[in-house]
């Protein structure tokens, strides 16, 4: 015996011819859905309280810049400038602030085992410029000692915090001296000489380093 189909059939309404169907025989009433709207929140930023009573300070803030770079430099070229020839003749014959320093050493020391001397000199027929070109070479040669000082001077000045626009003004003022008198002691040899022809390039390295000390 065959199993029989299950049909599923659904109940259909018959109007009669003519007749204008309701609408509540084929179709049911529209279920209406509503969105509800939500209330949209509104946020106000409230103004950030002022005091009141009190002022306003405003803080400058002054960057500080590496200051005394500049006369470090001006110290270092006379350090340096003593190990180059202080004395120069014709380029042949050349001496070191330092080997200027060990000589006119050896120098101060026989004068003082020697004695001063009897003094029986005459002096009055010596023309003036060779007195000037002697105070000339003498300043030469103690300029290795004046130099070494300002620069030992200037370091304490900076390395305290200090300016070393002072040691700038003496030591300024010693190459000043000593370029006049060393134009008025231009004396006559063979040649016309002066001290000019004999300082080193060392020399005037370690004179004109000061400058920088003007720098602040």
């Amino acid at each position: 015996m065959q199993p029989q189909p299950i049909e599923y059939t659904q109940p259909v309404q018959y109007t009669q011819p003519g007749a204008i169907p309701q609408p509540s025989q084929y179709q049911q009433p529209a279920t209406q859905y509503m969105q509800t709207t939500q209330p949209v929140q509104q946020f106000s930023q409230q103004p950030a309280p002022q005091m009141m009573g009190g002022q306003q300070q405003i803080v400058y803030v002054k960057e500080q810049k590496p200051k005394k770079n500049v006369q470090w430099i001006g110290v270092a070229l006379i350090f340096v400038s003593l190990f180059l020839p202080y004395v120069s003749i014709f380029g042949e014959f050349t001496v070191s602030g330092f080997e200027m320093m060990g000589e006119v050493g050896e120098m101060m020391s026989g004068m003082d085992s020697d004695g001063s001397g009897d003094g029986d000199g005459d002096s009055g027929d010596v023309p003036v410029e060779f007195v000037f070109f002697g105070i000339a070479m003498l300043m030469l040669g103690l300029s290795p000692f004046i130099f070494i000082l300002s620069a030992i001077i200037s370091s304490i000045l900076l390395a305290s915090g200090k300016s070393a626009k002072v040691m700038g003004i003496l030591h300024m003022l010693y190459t000043v001296v000593f370029l006049i008198v060393g134009a008025i002691g231009t004396v006559d040899f063979i040649i016309q000489i002066s001290v000019y022809d004999i300082a080193g390039f060392g020399f005037y390295i370690g004179a004109f380093a000061s400058v920088l000390f003007f720098v602040e």
